[in-house]
């Protein structure tokens, strides 16, 4: 049986390299497929910025408590990451707002660069429209099936503050989602 993350944070904690490694190879594509989803403007800096979050996971590794999910602590990492990332761009080029810079373009899609389909252009075009409140509560449950509590850890937010902006992102999704003719099993 595989070690769980919290065992190989520990393990790195103590000096094991290897369990860093095992670590990164874990986390490596679900991180990526969240920044590619949500962060526009970190698209060709994407290897980078996963460099700058593992490092910032071996700086900081002492601080993690393994009595917590290493999930919620890597997760928030990288989200912090996009948003220092998206604040230095704003930094360097005035004309750049960071909600602008977290917004993925239209006809973009949502993933890891491939072949886009129809749909995914159309909801592309929805997540577009969603503030970036909802939009990263939207893709943390709905793209990484994460949990409120999760969520919550991630964006340091209280539970409430999440469920409510979970069933706001969802009902702004389902209703632009028909606008554009997106249809739903069950919906007619």
């Amino acid at each position: 049986m595989d070690p769980t993350d919290e065992v190989l944070a520990q393990q790195v904690a103590s000096g094991d390299e290897q369990a860093l490694a095992v670590l990164v190879r874990r986390w490596e594509t679900p991180l990526r497929r969240y920044v590619f989803r949500r962060c526009w403007s970190c698209q060709n800096d994407v290897d980078d910025l996963l460099q700058e979050v593992f490092l910032q996971v071996y700086r900081h590794i002492h601080a993690f408590d393994p009595k917590l999910k290493f999930s919620s602590w890597i997760w928030r990492i990288t989200h912090n990451a996009m948003v220092s990332k998206v604040r230095s761009h704003a930094r360097l080029d005035p004309h750049v707002e960071l909600d602008e810079a977290l917004m993925i373009p239209a006809g973009v899609r949502t993933d890891e660069p491939c072949e886009a389909s129809d749909l995914a252009r159309e909801i592309g075009k929805v997540l577009e429209k969603m503030s970036p409140g909802l939009r990263d509560v939207f893709v943390l449950r709905f793209h990484e099936e994460k949990s409120y509590e999760e969520i919550g850890d991630i964006l340091h937010l209280n539970a409430n503050t999440v469920a409510t902006r979970v069933r706001r992102a969802r009902e702004f999704f389902v209703e632009n989602a028909k606008i554009r003719g997106i249809s739903f099993g069950g919906d007619a």
